[in-house]
């Protein structure tokens, strides 16, 4: 361990970083692979301050983990602080994780420490169901699990079940038009979800309607007369997850939302159904369309999703640290 090297990162450690990145991946199988716009993005996260907030660990010319932290500052639920990192497959059982998750702790309570102290600061990071040690580890730093999410998928070409139009509404495919109703009916319609907060435009430029695997064919909203968003289907795909050939082609389903007051009128299924019509139709050659539910959401969605077919492939758990 005192022959290691923990030194901020540097965009000159991309290529690095995206190998272990992808040793990581295929130990641990979160889904997840990262190319050079990937890590474009987290460099420029309105989340991230990768000069004090993340740090690469090396071993002579090999990085052998990293971690990195993510502020989310928060208007309705407290503030959140994600760690996100990792351990080379072939370094682990070293100790090394260890360290890494408590200069990760260290420098959340440091960085809690400076918020609003009004507002409550929780620390989490994840981990698959069935990631007995790094469950173990976090729970050896006080981590508690307070959420499941389930991730589901159904074969894109399978058939669909019909979806009537809800009376009212019109069907819209997306257009920038939208964002604005779309973002204000994204607040409304997650504000009772746990763990969510209202989007403001930085972020959900970035993270959402202008992530650049924002699909905008595989994104619909259902509209007022008036001009408001009732419900929107966001979707959204990332070729390089597929690129290998490892993982199956699939388009994500980033966001299904409905506000309250039009709930239980089939909004979301109408929405869903014609989305994933058009998954199975788009020239990508979709093989299977993805999504991921909150185990507790309070809306009943996932009976929405196992009634169009969807069935799950992994469960992550959430786990939080009160500073």
């Amino acid at each position: 361990m005192t022959d290691l090297r923990w030194v901020p990162p540097t965009r000159a450690d991309d290529a690095e970083w995206a190998g272990l990145l992808a040793a990581i991946e295929a130990a641990d199988g979160f889904g997840e692979a990262y190319g050079p716009e990937d890590l474009d993005a987290e460099w420029a996260s309105v989340w991230a301050h990768p000069e004090t907030d993340a740090v690469f660990v090396w071993d002579g010319p090999e990085l052998v983990a990293f971690g990195w932290l993510k502020r989310q500052l928060g208007v309705a639920d407290g503030h959140r602080i994600d760690l996100w990192g990792g351990v080379h497959p072939a370094r682990r059982r070293q100790g090394i994780g260890t360290a890494l998750l408590r200069w990760q702790v260290e420098r959340a309570r440091s960085i809690a420490g400076a918020l609003d102290g009004a507002a409550p600061t929780s620390v989490r990071l994840t981990a698959r169901a069935d990631h007995r040690d790094r469950l173990a580890l976090a729970a050896r730093f006080g981590f508690a699990p307070v959420r499941r999410f389930h991730e589901l998928a159904r074969p894109a070409r399978d058939p669909l079940p019909p979806a009537a139009p809800v009376s009212g509404l019109a069907l819209r495919w997306w257009d920038r038009d939208l964002d604005g109703a779309t973002r204000a009916a994204h607040a409304e319609a997650f504000a009772d979800h746990w763990g969510e907060e209202p989007r403001t435009e930085a972020e959900w430029r970035q993270w959402y309607t202008g992530h650049r695997g924002f699909r905008p064919d595989l994104s619909a909203a259902a509209v007022d007369r008036a001009g408001e968003v009732a419900g929107f289907v966001l979707g959204a795909a990332y070729p390089h997850d597929w690129a290998t050939g490892a993982a199956p082609v699939e388009a994500w389903i980033t966001s299904v939302g409905t506000r309250p007051a039009w709930r239980r009128r089939g909004v979301g299924r109408w929405l869903l159904v014609e989305v994933l019509a058009a998954v199975a139709a788009s020239p990508t050659g979709f093989e299977r369309a993805i999504l991921g539910v909150d185990a507790d959401n309070p809306s009943g969605a996932r009976s929405l999703y196992e009634g169009l077919g969807f069935r799950p492939v992994r469960t992550v758990v959430t786990l939080s640290l009160g500073c």
